[in-house]
């Protein structure tokens, strides 16, 4: 019998090599990687014009639930429409803060898979120690990791009446009940936003007492104070045992700072993101561009995508945080945050590959492979193998065009990278077989996005 679809005249990119063959697709799966000629016949056919074939990137820094206060509903119909345009076909969203995680993350699938067009892993806040004793339930429910906001507490504190910040008590506590489930071979652990909020509070007062507006929010908020709370976590990583995960790094201290952890033996993955890349103090919008950490300078630029082509960094994200311009008016008031999904992997292709900055198979590693491996998706997702979920975009990376004005689906409505040239843009997208994007458009009506529990 037929199956659902093959792709033919095309390359397939692994995270370990390319292959010059096709792909067969039947009830969601990859069936068969092999060379046309001996590909099972089909009821559809689809020709690659001898394009990269790549797994759907998987987004491992998403918020949904934000700005406080959103609409849920718009969000999630608004934002997955997003993703799927631009070829990521699964992401991995932090839930709201609750007393009874579980229940929320059980709510937060229910209306999820009504109406997402993308599939989704989870991860929870931690904030006191009933949160704590609440771990090892959610490893069990599938959510196999945990986040520590270090520098959201005082006048920072994002859901202000609900939750306030942590301190290194709660840090140290969580390190421990996670290095003992680690022990216990449980592949649990804790993602940590790496930011001294002290240190920015103090700057931030002498600014305002002077009358004085810095010139980017990385003035007021520096790299030390990212530089500081990375060396304490991955102190205290070591001498709980746990296993991190530092989040959006950005400073090129960072650098040396987890290749002296790992000569040491703790077990940290570390993660940049896309404007992090390709966003620097001189070459964007200090308002709009607003985000914590903040955009640093090009020297850093420079550092992370060394860090990135030799593997000091594991991960590629884009901390997608919806926050529309009406909350963006000046940079003490701005809501941090900024969109990040729909120019994700089109920038990593032009600032990346396209400029011999990674190869492709390296792209398809940190922003594919690796997230999937990391949140236990593997080898359901992030890889084109037999037996994977048939979740694959097809890259024209000689396509050449300007970035938009503003995204076309999500609520954020503006970009800080309007009219850049980008050469290197996604051109079909598959989720489990169905095709849901094409040429940057959402090519379905109704969305087909389902939880997957990390194991």
């Amino acid at each position: 019998m037929p199956v659902d679809t093959i792709i033919t005249n095309c390359k397939i990119v692994r995270h370990d090599g390319i292959l010059d063959a096709g792909i067969a697709i039947d009830k969601g799966k990859i069936v068969a990687v092999a060379r046309d000629a001996v590909l099972p016949s089909a009821e559809t056919t689809i020709d690659g014009r001898g394009n990269y074939v790549i797994p759907g990137v998987v987004d491992a820094h998403v918020h949904l639930e934000y700005p406080p206060g959103v609409d849920p509903e718009s969000n999630i119909k608004k934002e997955t429409r997003a993703f799927a345009a631009a070829g990521c076909t699964t992401i991995i969203h932090l839930l709201a803060p609750a007393d009874n995680i579980q229940a929320k993350a059980e709510e937060f699938v229910r209306f999820y898979e009504k109406n997402a067009f993308v599939d989704l892993g989870l991860s929870a806040r931690i904030y006191t120690r009933e949160n704590i004793k609440q771990i090892r339930s959610l490893y069990d429910f599938g959510i196999i990791n945990v986040k520590l906001l270090l520098p959201y507490k005082g006048s920072e504190a994002v859901w202000q009446g609900r939750v306030g910040g942590i301190d290194d008590g709660i840090i140290y506590l969580t390190f421990k009940e996670v290095g003992q489930l680690a022990k216990q071979g449980c592949k649990m652990f804790v993602r940590v936003h790496c930011e001294n909020a002290e240190i920015f509070f103090k700057i931030k007062e002498e600014f305002l007492e002077k009358g004085i507006e810095p010139s980017s929010w990385n003035e007021v908020r520096p790299g030390i104070c990212e530089e500081e709370a990375m060396g304490k976590c991955l102190y205290l990583a070591g001498v709980t045992g746990c296993p991190i995960y530092v989040v959006h790094m950005t400073i090129k201290e960072g650098v040396v700072l987890v290749k002296k952890a790992r000569a040491a033996g703790v077990n940290v993955v570390v993660e940049t993101c896309v404007q992090y890349l390709t966003l620097n103090t001189d070459n964007t919008d200090r308002v709009l561009s607003k985000v914590n950490p903040p955009i640093r300078e090009l020297q850093d630029n420079q550092a992370l995508w060394e860090a990135l082509k030799d593997g000091a960094i594991d991960v590629v994200a884009t901390d997608h945080a919806p926050v529309p311009r009406e909350l963006k008016k000046n940079l003490w008031d701005a809501t941090p945050g900024i969109p990040g999904a729909e120019m994700f992997l089109p920038l990593m292709l032009s600032e990346g590959v396209n400029k011999g900055r990674i190869s492709i198979e390296r792209l398809v590693e940190v922003c594919c492979y690796n997230p999937a491996k990391q949140f236990g998706l593997l080898p359901r997702k992030g890889t084109l193998a037999i037996g994977s979920d048939a979740d694959l975009v097809l890259i024209d990376l000689d396509k050449e065009a300007e970035a938009p004005p503003k995204p076309i689906y999500s609520n954020a409505d503006y970009s800080v990278i309007a009219e850049r040239k980008i050469k290197g843009w996604p051109i079909l997208t598959l989720l489990r077989g169905r095709t849901v994007a094409q040429d940057g458009k959402v090519t379905v009506q109704t969305g087909d996005g389902r939880f997957m529990p990390g194991r």
